[in-house]
């Protein structure tokens, strides 16, 4: 059995496998239809209950979160005025007031009063922290006092180790004219704190919520220390995001999306806050986000498992009763393979079936026929391979082509080998060792004519004639290059002299000869076809092209190969050759121009 054959049965699948896959379908399709269904509507549902929780989520966080800030930008304003107002009283009293009005701001740390030039006047802590965790500026920034705001603005976040400082400044003006500057700090432990808050009140773990500043850097603890920069990172990295980005300047927007942060699906939302240039995210994993799904899921399963169970059994049954014909069908097939054409069937069925099983049988008896006639001609066709090529056999034992006498004119190239000094070896020596020798070297020769795609005509006592171009090679109709049949006769006689002389020790120590072959090539037009009588006739090469080569081997020497100018002409400079001149030869009124083929 072949490669193929034996890869093709080990895909085959049975047909009772296919009944049993069959039901299996029309039980599972439905339910796999129905759950695809039901997976997406329950994935749907949990994607926009989720999308709504975490839009309250970051709406009512947001909410609370400008309402302490407004509050302190408000109480930032009055504790400036209180204590640059000297129509408000005493400084002892305006410190005093000062401090109850940031005592009520919780999201303070600090309140900073700075001189119009910038330097800090006075500092009113709501607590002793404030000096640690973020301490008030020395001065006012100079980007603010060379072009002060309108109304306050929130500064860059500054990190720090002990924690970060966002800052709110806010010029105090009459008439157009600053006459003093308040910086207010907030509390970063009031934000952290409403944050976790937030988040273990909705998702029962801190760090669900995040807050980012506009360079992206956390203002509380979530995916990261505080100061962790999330840009291109978390939820920050997604397309949704970016375009939120762009629109941030002009309202506070919010989006919900879902994306992948190291490969893990998740579904997030985030809310950019103009006022203070800051970035609320929520995001969970859909893992968790969706765990109903999971159940769900969990219950379809088991149910679709149960159906295809069920299917299975019922399908293995009907499958049973149905491939039993089936079964003895290709077991009589396989007997057939088996060359016993004698086997009959059994099937009984009264249908296509049986019908399929009478055609068996008669197949089985026009084999038995085919097969004493194949092997006929396979006789035939190695009785014929002795004398003709195997091209030629082939095609007169498959009945196309005949022996009848005669050819066809074709342009062929012949190559002579002769053993140089073999007159005196085989005067000397027993038959028998002549013999043998001359088995050994021809049964190597005609491998190197045949590997060339040539045909061996004749041997002649220690000679080999040996043709190329017959049409016996499909390389036979080209007319140049290295497979022409002229290039492939020189080649040829290269193999042949590297052979010769890779032999020559062992020859030389069995049989005491020196061998060496001369070689003579020639090419032109010649018939190809049968010669002789219909009694008897040998497949050879007719013509002056035959003579010419035989003459040239005559004139070669030991380890020689002698071509024509036709030849050389023919190949061209892939060989390299000596030019010899024109010479006369045996049976030629003209003289023919010879090259030596040097190796």
């Amino acid at each position: 059995m072949s490669a193929a054959t034996t890869a093709h049965a080990a895909r085959r699948v049975s047909l009772r496998a296919r009944w049993t896959a069959v039901l299996l379908l029309v039980a599972a399709l439905p339910l796999v239809a129905l759950a695809s269904v039901t997976a997406r509507t329950v994935r749907a549902g949990l994607a926009d209950t989720e999308r709504e929780l975490q839009l309250t989520i970051l709406d009512g966080t947001a909410r609370t979160i400008v309402t302490e800030v407004e509050y302190a930008e408000e109480t930032t304003h009055r504790v400036g005025r209180a204590l640059v107002d000297a129509a408000a009283g005493p400084p002892e009293g305006r410190v005093r007031q000062a401090r109850d009005i940031t005592a009520r701001a919780a999201a303070l740390l600090h309140v900073a009063v700075y001189a119009p030039a910038g330097e800090r006047v006075d500092t009113i802590y709501r607590n002793a922290d404030g000096q640690r965790v973020a301490p008030p500026l020395a001065r006012v920034p100079e980007s603010l006092l060379r072009a002060p705001p309108a109304t306050g603005a929130w500064l860059t976040a500054e990190f720090t180790p002990a924690g970060v400082a966002l800052r709110y400044a806010e010029p105090l003006s009459d008439d157009g004219q600053v006459r003093a500057w308040v910086i207010a700090t907030l509390d970063p432990h009031w934000l952290a704190a409403l944050v976790e808050q937030v988040s273990v009140r909705q998702y029962d773990t801190a760090r669900r919520l995040i807050v980012v500043d506009a360079d992206l850097r956390l203002l509380v603890p979530g995916a990261g220390p505080v100061g962790t920069s999330l840009a291109h990172r978390d939820i920050f990295q997604s397309a949704g995001f970016l375009r939120g980005q762009r629109d941030r300047d002009q309202h506070d927007l919010t989006l919900s999306m879902e994306y992948r942060d190291h490969g893990e699906p998740m579904v997030g939302a985030f809310r950019a806050l103009r006022r203070m240039q800051w970035f609320i995210a929520v995001r969970r994993t859909q893992r968790e986000a969706y765990r109903a799904l999971t159940d769900a899921r969990r219950v379809l399963t088991v149910g679709a498992l149960g159906c295809v169970a069920l299917a299975a059994a019922l399908g293995a049954w009907l499958a049973r009763r149905t491939t039993r014909p089936i079964e003895q069908l290709d077991a009589l097939t396989r007997a057939y393979a088996a060359r016993r054409f004698g086997e009959r069937s059994t099937v009984k069925t009264g249908d296509e079936l049986e019908s399929l099983g009478g055609a068996l049988e008669g197949m089985a008896d026009k084999l038995q026929e085919s097969e004493a006639e194949i092997t006929r001609r396979a006789r035939v066709e190695s009785d014929l391979a002795r004398f003709l090529p195997s091209e030629v056999a082939e095609a007169v034992a498959r009945g196309e082509k005949s022996l009848a006498l005669g050819g066809e004119r074709r342009a062929v190239t012949v190559l002579f080998a002769d053993v140089a000094s073999f007159t005196a070896f085989s005067e000397g020596a027993p038959p028998e060792r002549v013999v043998a020798f001359l088995n050994e070297l021809f049964t190597v020769l005609t491998e190197v004519v045949f590997r060339h795609g040539g045909m061996v005509d004749k041997f002649l006592g220690d000679c080999v004639m040996a043709v190329f171009g017959t049409g016996s090679d499909p390389r036979d109709a080209l007319t140049s290059g290295p497979d022409a049949p002229a290039a492939r006769a020189l080649a040829a006689a290269e193999d042949i002299h590297r052979f010769v002389e890779a032999s020559a020790p062992a020859w030389k120590e069995s049989y005491g000869l020196d061998v060496a072959l001369g070689l003579g090539v020639n090419c032109g037009e010649a018939l190809v076809g049968n010669l002789g009588s219909e009694r008897r006739m040998e497949y050879t090469v007719i013509g002056d092209v035959v003579n010419i080569a035989a003459r040239l081997e005559g004139l070669a020497r030991g380890g020689q190969t002698l071509a024509t100018g036709a030849v050389v002409r023919a190949v061209g400079s892939r060989f390299t050759y000596n030019p010899l001149g024109a010479h006369p030869l045996r049976g030629k009124r003209e003289l023919v121009e010879i090259y030596e083929v040097i190796p």
